[in-house]
């Protein structure tokens, strides 16, 4: 699936954060609660994989999705 290194590429970062948006529009449907929390879940621990690099991802309507580097104080 993946080749495991010491720490994660900012390409494959950058792939995960661009699926995030798409689980915002899931927002919009009905769904059982059940899978509303699987989805919730999911996209945590997604935004917890970028976080944990130290990144963080912002999406803007026109100019897509960045990595922002979290500044540590």
């Amino acid at each position: 699936m993946s080749i495991l290194s010491e720490k994660t590429e900012r390409n494959a970062l950058r792939s995960i954060a661009k699926t995030l948006r798409f689980f915002d529009e899931l927002a919009f449907y009905q769904m059982k609660a059940e899978d509303d929390a699987a989805i919730t879940h999911a996209k945590n621990l997604l935004t917890g994989v970028i976080e944990s690099s130290g990144y963080q991802s912002v999406y803007q309507r026109r100019k897509g999705t960045k990595l922002i580097k979290i500044k540590q104080s």
